[in-house]
């Protein structure tokens, strides 16, 4: 097919977007609404001693003001995680919750206290000023360093050493013994530091009640529409079918729009209680306060090699920040979804991590673009580089030594995965080609003549993704024989309208553009798992196929039924059925069959229990330094990937080069820095955090291997997060090695670097 599977095909969503024809959710409207503004906490943990809001509630256009009270006569429950572990002594971890308004004390800047309700956004926000609030300040603390301390403020009364849960994964004994056997081993210790989603679009939110049916409408910018709806439909106490939300063009997501918030649950409640329709938008410095954060991790690591230096083991401990409450999946990135994935692309016989979970006063803290596996990836890739270091051996033999061989697949980890397939050595040969990795010492010499120190630097990665629950898709064909397609994931940006298509495409070989996606509302599609962890292709993509496979066939045998013959009689080609000498286009069928039920088919598919894909590849970073000013210049970047069978390979480049620039922006730029003293966000603007420009990233040399899947039908891997997984190990990788150190921690700031460019003199 033309348009079908493999094509590089433009996104055909592009014009809308291109032209401002666009509509994200504050494009959305309506007749007489009214609008919310959250009064947020101004420390970082206090006890509330007063609020006096009746000034504020008599101001001029003032509507209504919810307070927790509020709250509570409404019996809208708190939010309560979505995922917990067991402790490594076989304990639960204990129950926390978290008020949709705080509640006696507050425990983060921009905690919501109140939502103040107004004819204009101006209204509501001035209002503010009226209010009488009286705290007193607690000694807060920020830091996973500061707060593990046995003299830490205690964030949770209920939690009285701020650790939340303490896990482990893998056999401890087994790689101690290992450990202490080793011919050689290296530790390290490094900081996977905090990071603020920014996607374009800030959140914002339209909630809306019919009093005559009990039903609450919620528009919002997200990742997945159903699993809103059902934790909402908890919250509010009612079933499902009460609640629908409503999801429009989605400008980036990142992982911290898949989640639910307490203004959600706020604008659908003051909706009720003042029976109108209530806008939320965020600004940019409001959503530094109050969206969820990403990575925040401290580790010890330590492996083990013998004497021909094959690793024999591993052990982790890291320390995750968990922010002042625990978010949806807050426990589960740190624990099974990072941590599983310690071990890399490597043979490691044993292996063994420790993950605490630790409560301080910031924002909750949630998946972020590869949720967990940047993190796992960035500790093994250090700790090989820094073992190659110590042991005076070229790190790319070490990483031929200790990769998976193509011939172990399927291959199951120390940790429990089973990787299905992959060619990690094809991978990291051919990137190590494309990107001149053995003519590097000549363009080094150049570099020292220059005042510039360059370096290179090495990671692979595997990720596990494309796994979670049950995926739903729809065909129907409409009367003029166009196709509509209704799928439970949701668009971020990253071209579902296109990829999908070409996938239905391929099995109806019919154009593209006949063909309409619908996604992001719970009131036509009737359930879904939404888009995160890279399942959109890996799981949407496969039920969708399945339903076209369906629809061919079901329409067949309806068909052979009305010419009253077999269904193997029929043949199908390019929109058109045939028998004989009669011919039948899908338009054709609309006039003979009832569309709404005949000529309608679903399908779901999921993977199985435990199983996901697993996409690898390996990234070569080469940079320079400036002697005189530590700044860092990319110079050439290289990346091989192995995203299985590949839909469309020029939307598969423009999501592996995002991801490269957020792993960029993360190794050399971003930090979330928060006052010691105060608690408050200091890096709360584009002003004081520093996302990727243009000029910060370089030209991309990207390819890859299709090398299939072999646990879902059209043997995709996912392939969203990649980038960001193994862009922050390969570059400072290349910064150790040009500055010839053992390590340094993100982000790797011009300041840092020539604090240590001084200290070598």
């Amino acid at each position: 097919m033309k348009f079908g599977i493999g094509q590089s095909l433009k996104r055909l969503e592009d014009d809308k977007f291109l032209t401002g024809n666009g509509s994200y959710n504050d494009d959305i409207d309506f007749k007489d609404q009214v609008y919310m503004h959250i009064l947020r906490s101004p420390y970082s943990f206090a006890k509330i001693i007063s609020i006096n809001y009746q000034k504020a509630k008599e101001y001029k256009g003032v509507l209504a003001i919810i307070s927790n009270e509020t709250i509570k006569s409404m019996q809208i429950n708190p939010m309560y995680p979505g995922f917990k572990v067991s402790n490594k002594d076989g304990s639960e971890m204990k129950d926390t919750f978290r008020n949709i308004l705080a509640e006696e004390k507050v425990r983060y800047v921009g905690e919501p206290i109140l939502a103040i309700v107004a004819e204009t956004p101006e209204i509501a926000e001035e209002a503010i000023d009226f209010v009488e609030l009286e705290f007193e300040e607690l000694k807060s603390t920020t830091s996973l360093r500061s707060s593990i301390k046995p003299d830490a403020p205690i964030v949770r009364d209920e939690i009285p050493d701020n650790i939340c849960f303490d896990w482990e994964l893998g056999e401890l004994k087994k790689t101690e013994e290992a450990l202490k056997n080793a011919a050689y081993t290296t530790s390290i210790e490094l900081v996977n530091n905090r990071l603020v989603p920014n996607p374009m679009e800030c959140r914002s939110a339209i909630g809306q009640y019919n009093k005559e049916s009990s039903t609450y409408n919620l528009y919002c910018s997200s990742q997945g529409v159903h699993s809103l709806k059902r934790k909402l439909s908890s919250i509010f106490n009612i079933h499902e079918n009460k609640i629908n939300v409503f999801t429009p063009d989605v400008g980036g997501g990142f992982g911290m729009k898949i989640f639910n918030y307490p203004e959600y649950v706020l604008t659908l409640a003051a909706a009720k209680f003042i029976d109108k329709t209530v806008k939320w938008r965020a600004k940019r410095s409001e959503s530094f306060l109050s969206d969820i954060h990403g990575r925040d991790h401290i580790s010890k690591a330590k492996i083990g090699l013998d004497k021909k230096y094959k690793i024999t083991s591993l052990k982790v401990e890291t320390y995750a920040n968990m922010g002042a409450y625990i978010s949806d999946f807050g426990v589960f990135i740190p624990t099974y979804a990072g941590t599983g994935m310690l071990t890399g692309c490597y043979k490691i016989a044993n292996a063994y991590a420790n993950v605490k979970g630790v409560f301080t006063n910031t924002n909750p803290v949630d998946a972020y673009r590869g949720a967990g596996r940047p993190e796992a990836a960035y500790l093994i890739e250090r700790l090989i580089d820094k073992s190659a270091k110590e042991l005076n051996i070229c790190p790319l033999k070490l990483r031929n030594i200790n990769l998976i061989d193509e011939t172990d697949m399927p291959y199951t980890t120390a940790l429990r995965h089973t990787y299905d397939s992959g060619n990690f050595k094809k991978n990291l040969a051919k990137c190590v080609e494309i990107s001149n990795f053995k003519t590097f010492q000549n363009r080094k010499n150049i570099s020292l003549k220059n005042n510039k120190q360059r370096g290179i630097g090495i990671s692979t990665y595997i990720e596990a993704c494309g796994g979670g629950g049950p995926e739903y898709s729809s065909i129907k064909i409409g009367g003029n024989g166009n196709i509509e397609v209704k799928i439970g994931t949701q668009s971020n940006g990253q071209g579902h309208a296109t990829s999908y298509a070409q996938i239905v495409s391929e099995v109806l070989e019919v154009d593209v553009n006949e063909i309409n996606i619908i996604q992001g509302n719970s009131l036509e599609i009737s359930k879904g798992s939404g888009t995160g962890g890279s399942r959109s292709m890996p799981v949407g993509g496969n039920a969708l196929y399945l339903a076209a496979k369906k629809f061919l066939k079901n329409t067949k045998e309806v068909l052979a039924k009305y010419l009253k013959t077999k269904p193997n009689k029929i043949s199908y080609k390019a929109g058109f059925f045939k028998y004989e000498n009669k011919q039948f286009s899908l338009s054709d069928l609309t006039q003979l069959f009832d569309a709404n039920t005949v000529l309608n088919v679903s399908s779901d598919w999921a993977p199985n229990s435990g199983t996901y894909t697993y996409p690898n590849g390996t990234h070569i970073c080469e940079l320079e330094i400036d002697k005189f000013t530590g700044k860092v210049e990319i110079l050439n970047y290289t990346v091989v990937d192995d995203f299985g069978k590949v839909i469309n390979p020029l939307l598969l480049e423009g999501q592996v080069h995002g991801g490269i620039a957020q792993g960029i922006g993360q190794a050399l730029l971003e930090e979330t820095i928060y006052d010691d003293e105060t608690g408050q966000l200091l890096s709360g603007s584009f002003m004081d955090y520093a996302i990727p420009r243009a000029s910060d990233i370089p030209a991309i040399k990207f390819s890859y291997n299709e090398i299939l899947c072999k646990t879902n039908p059209l043997g995709i891997k996912g392939a969203g997060e990649a980038g960001a997984i193994g862009a922050p190990p390969a570059v400072i990788n290349a910064i150790c090695n040009a500055l010839d150190i053992n390590h340094i921690d993100m982000p790797a700031k011009p300041e840092k670097i020539w604090k240590v460019l001084s200290s070598n003199k």
